[in-house]
């Protein structure tokens, strides 16, 4: 059974969820009861949650490095979606580097948007520009 995580906007809870419930229903917050925000099978997360992500996902963590003023990266928001549902085997972030600069700063981010894949904690793969969801899942494979 695949999983991915999602953190709540309310309280910031990390939550752990089955793919395929969370595309079923809307899936809440085990600490808070609140409806999580999920686009598709991808979650907005914090510096604190994010480093929790990479380091316990037994899955590929495919993050993108986005801005809200970068159209490139609102271009590449539905096709990151996309990618989403069509690869139940790797969990989806978006780091928004406006609000989460210092882990921007951290992994080196220099130009968005910016997607990187991680195993095992560790970055293995990074490719900046927008992408189809079909290419995204060639890079996760």
């Amino acid at each position: 059974m695949s999983t991915t995580f999602s953190q709540c906007s309310k309280c910031q809870a990390l939550n752990k969820l089955s793919s395929q419930k969370a595309l079923e229903k809307t899936p809440v917050c085990g600490k808070c009861g609140e409806n999580l925000s999920m686009h598709g099978l991808v979650s907005d997360i914090n510096s604190q949650n994010f480093k929790k992500i990479i380091s316990m996902s037994e899955a590929p963590v495919v993050v993108d490095f986005w801005a809200s003023w970068c159209g490139p990266c609102r271009a590449y928001g539905p096709e990151y979606e996309k990618a989403s549902l069509q690869n139940h085997n790797a969990v989806f972030l978006k780091v928004n580097t406006e609000v989460e600069q210092q882990i921007s700063a951290e992994y080196g981010i220099r130009g968005i948007p910016c997607t990187i894949i991680f195993k095992n904690g560790v970055e293995v793969k990074r490719q900046s520009g927008a992408m189809s969801a079909a290419q995204l899942g060639q890079l996760i494979k």
